[in-house]
């Protein structure tokens, strides 16, 4: 074999540490940067957190509009509590049960029963194989495990310790307190045709127990606000999990105004007494802290281009929604990333990584940026429409239609190009599917019944 040198020219792109930084901040969501920051903080003694009231900079923007309208959330439950509770389902069934008086057998039993009960409330093992779980030498009998389970269920919040749907739903019903004989339509439903309730052969559940449509209806109305999953409500609660808006937008009399939410996450700023430290003593500080005090102004620098990109990102696109602000979804104009890139004089995979996992606030509710994206359809005369538009108007057809006579996709489909959509009956079927909406032959009901 033999052996030789040779020299080889070659061009590379290699990131660099800061650019590296400034892609993984701006692609980070709100929860996941401020979790970055504590990070930085706790690996960076030159940085510290800062009074988020003294920076109230890039706050505003506005352009030319008018009209502000409300948003409000209108689903409840009424007949149970579904407020998520900050504590755990085992800590509740603890705390809960802690005022009867358990001999040290019961106690073994309940805390056995607590940890076969999972997060959605339901017990999910038999009490034949709890029974062979545990310890011989206890010799537990299935009457005392029935007995403590019984307990449970009916000390505790309804549903909870049940072992199937059909009795967790069967719970709820024993407490309400109304129509006797559409609690009682709504109990026989439960225990005996389910499966005939799920597949909506409304039709054998009303032979069945001989009702009226009336009554069939209002029975079915009943358990649809039954809690199938009691055990969801209790959960450790952590701000992180829930959804904080980045930017908001608002009428003013100047116009629609856009704002960073600054609030909502970390500020930082350089600590002033090591940096004076590090400037009027140098030669006591090494090679490394002066490393770390430039990657503290990195990070700062990074974080304010961080910001200032999305509130233009943010800006730019309400400016191309103004109809969507004043009258609502379906007035959303189509837009693809190209156009705000080009707009911004920004790379289409910046204006990605902006929009995905930021939300902006609007008079219609919270939406990630990217919502505002979509493809285009056109009408018979040549303008487009946004896909997500027509989304909205398929389901408003079909949340308006006649229940006892559905809208069927070519219905649908019809009643668009009438409206200059010109869209196919597949178009319409798929869109659908989209909303998780059933096709026409599931949502017929029971004549002029409603569900």
């Amino acid at each position: 074999m033999k052996l030789s040198f040779n020299l080889k020219l070659s061009q590379a792109l290699r990131l660099t540490p800061l650019l590296q930084q400034s892609i993984k901040l701006l692609q980070a969501s709100q929860s996941e940067l401020n979790q970055l920051i504590n990070d930085y903080i706790n690996d960076n003694i030159f940085l510290e957190l800062e009074d988020q009231l003294e920076n109230n900079s890039l706050s505003q923007s506005n352009f030319n509009s008018s009209k502000e309208t409300s948003f409000k959330n209108d689903y409840s439950y009424e007949l149970f509590d579904t407020e998520r509770k900050n504590q755990t389902l085992k800590e509740y069934l603890i705390e809960n049960l802690s005022i009867f008086s358990f001999s040290d057998r019961d106690q073994i039993i309940f805390l056995i029963l607590v940890d076969s009960i999972n997060d959605d409330g339901y017990l999910i093992e038999s009490l034949e194989n709890i029974i062979e779980a545990i310890p011989f030498d206890l010799n537990i009998k299935l009457k005392e495990l029935e007995d403590i389970l019984k307990l449970i269920q009916n000390s505790s919040s309804p549903g909870i310790g049940a072992r199937n749907l059909s009795e967790c739903l069967s719970l709820q019903l024993k407490v309400i307190k109304g129509n006797e004989k559409l609690t009682d339509i709504a109990f026989k439903i439960c225990n005996e045709s389910l499966n005939l309730l799920g597949n909506k052969n409304y039709s054998l559940i009303k032979n069945n127990l001989k009702c009226s449509d009336s009554e069939l209806n209002e029975s079915i109305k009943l358990i649809k606000s039954l809690n199938p999953k009691p055990g969801q409500v209790f959960q450790r609660i952590d701000p992180q999990d829930f959804i904080k808006a980045d930017t908001k937008v608002e009428q003013s009399k100047d116009g629609w105004e856009v704002r960073l939410i600054e609030e909502n996450s970390l500020m930082l700023k350089i600590n002033e007494d090591y940096q004076n430290i590090v400037k009027t003593e140098p030669d006591k500080f090494g090679k490394e802290s002066k490393d770390k005090l430039q990657e503290a102004k990195w990070l700062i620098k990074n974080l304010r281009e961080r910001s200032i990109t999305i509130i233009r990102v943010s800006r730019a696109i309400m400016k191309e929604q103004i109809d969507f602000l004043e009258k609502g979804k379906l007035f959303l104009k189509p837009l693809i990333l190209k156009n705000i890139a080009e707009k911004l004089n920004l790379h289409e995979s910046t204006i990605s990584r902006v929009t995905t996992n930021k939300f902006i606030s609007t008079p219609h509710g919270i939406f990630e940026l990217k919502y505002f994206f979509g493809s285009i359809i056109k009408n018979e005369n040549g303008n487009d429409f946004s896909s997500k538009a027509i989304l909205f108007r398929i389901k408003e057809l079909i949340k308006n239609e006649n229940s006892s006579n559905p809208f069927s996709d070519e219905q649908i489909s019809i009643i668009l190009k009438k409206e200059g959509v010109q869209i196919a009956r597949r178009t319409i079927a798929k869109y659908r599917i989209i909303l998780k909406i059933l096709p026409s032959n599931q949502r017929k009901i029971l004549h002029k019944g409603k569900l």
